[in-house]
C-alpha cells in the first residue's frame, strides 16, 4: 500500500478520534506484561480430562462447557481443564484424574469466585496485578459482591467486551435502581470507544512513518506504543482518568512525530 493510501487512513481516523475525545470530555467531565502463552504440551489424546469430558453430551453442563472450550484461544494456547481447575490430566480413571479438583463454591477451590483473579492472574499478570488495585476487587474481598474476571471475560471461552456490550455488564451494579454511580456505564463505553480508535490511529501511524532506530521519530513512536499498553492494562484497574490520560500522551507523542516529518 502507498504512503498516500496510509495519509488517507490517518486523515480519516484524526478526526474520528477528536469527536471520540470530546465525547469522553462530555461524559466523564475529564478530558503485559503480555499473556503467558502456555506451551501446546497437552494434546489432545494425552490429556485425560479433554479425553473424557469432549466424550460428554452437550446437554450436561461440563460436556456444554467443554464444547464449548473446542476452539477457543484458551485451547489454542493449551489452557486445558486442569490449569484453571487442578486436577490429574496423566490419570486414567475419573478418582486420579479429579484429585484435587474442588467445585466452584468450596472456597479453597481454584475457582471459587474470590479465588478467581489470583488463578487468571498465573497467565495474565499484569492484567490481574492492576485488576486487584480495583475499587471492584477490593469490594469482592470484603463483601464477595464485586465483579471478577470472568464477570466481563467468561471462563472456557473468553471474550473482550466492546463499546456496545460493557455498558449493558455495567449496568448489573451501576444503574439508578442499585443507586452505585450510575453514570458509569456511559463513561466506561465511551472510554472504551476512545481506547479503540487511540488503537486504530496508531495501527495507521505506524504503517504510515517507518521511523530509522535510535531517531528522534523512533523515539516519539516508542512512546506513543508505551503510552497505549498502559491505557490497556489500566482498563483492568478501571481508572477512566488515567487511561484518558496515558491515551493523550499517545496522540500527543503522534501530534510530535507528525510535526516532525513535515518539517523535514
Amino acid at each position: 500500500m502507498c504512503s498516500c493510501a496510509h495519509t488517507t487512513e490517518r486523515e480519516a481516523i484524526v478526526p474520528k478520534l477528536n469527536r471520540v475525545f470530546l465525547c469522553v470530555l462530555l461524559v466523564c467531565g475529564v478530558f503485559t506484561l503480555p499473556m503467558l502463552s502456555h506451551a501446546a504440551d497437552d494434546k489432545k489424546n494425552e490429556n485425560s480430562c479433554v479425553q473424557c469430558h469432549s466424550r460428554l453430551p452437550s446437554s450436561s453442563f461440563v460436556g456444554a462447557k467443554s464444547h464449548s472450550w473446542t476452539r477457543s484461544k484458551h485451547q489454542k494456547h493449551g489452557v486445558t481443564c486442569d490449569k484453571c481447575h487442578g486436577g490429574d490430566p496423566r490419570a486414567l480413571e475419573q478418582k486420579g484424574a479429579h484429585t484435587g479438583v474442588l467445585g466452584s463454591r468450596n472456597p479453597q477451590s481454584t475457582v471459587y469466585y474470590k479465588n478467581i483473579p489470583s488463578t487468571c492472574g498465573k497467565c495474565h499478570g499484569a492484567e490481574s496485578y492492576k485488576f486487584i488495585q480495583s475499587l471492584h476487587y477490593k469490594r469482592l474481598e470484603s463483601t464477595g459482591k464485586g465483579p471478577e474476571c470472568v464477570t466481563c471475560h467468561g471462563s472456557m471461552v473468553t471474550s473482550i467486551l466492546t463499546p456496545d456490550t460493557i455498558s449493558v455488564v455495567c449496568e448489573q451494579c451501576h444503574n439508578d435502581r442499585m443507586g452505585i454511580l450510575p453514570y458509569v456505564p456511559q463513561k466506561a463505553k465511551a472510554v472504551l470507544l476512545l481506547l479503540r480508535e487511540s488503537a486504530a490511529l496508531l495501527d495507521a501511524d505506524q504503517k504510515l512513518y517507518r521511523p530509522a532506530a535510535g531517531t528522534t521519530e523512533s523515539r516519539y513512536m516508542l512512546n506513543a506504543r508505551a503510552a497505549l499498553h498502559s491505557a490497556r492494562l489500566e482498563w483492568h484497574k478501571f481508572d477512566f482518568d488515567t487511561i484518558t490520560g496515558h491515551l493523550q500522551g499517545m496522540y500527543n507523542s503522534l501530534e510530535m512525530l507528525s510535526a516532525k516529518r513535515k518539517h523535514q
